[in-house]
């Protein structure tokens, strides 16, 4: 008997912000949206995204690339 597949998902917003005089470019920083509970959380690292993933899910980074 075959198993069903559970389904997470999430959606990634990144933003850049306009340059400033001291700035060249401008800087980056997200929001990340898990899809099943409308959950949020603004990040200016990936890890503090990583982090949010992670309560939903169990990321394998031993096999990371």
């Amino acid at each position: 008997m075959e198993s069903e597949a559970n389904l997470t998902s999430f959606v990634l917003r990144f933003v850049s912000d306009q340059a400033t005089a001291d700035q060249a470019t401008g800087a980056w920083h997200g929001v990340i949206r898990h899809v099943q509970t409308n959950q949020e959380r603004a990040f200016t690292r990936w890890a503090e995204a990583e982090a949010f993933i992670e309560q939903y899910i169990e990321l394998n980074k031993d096999n990371a690339a």
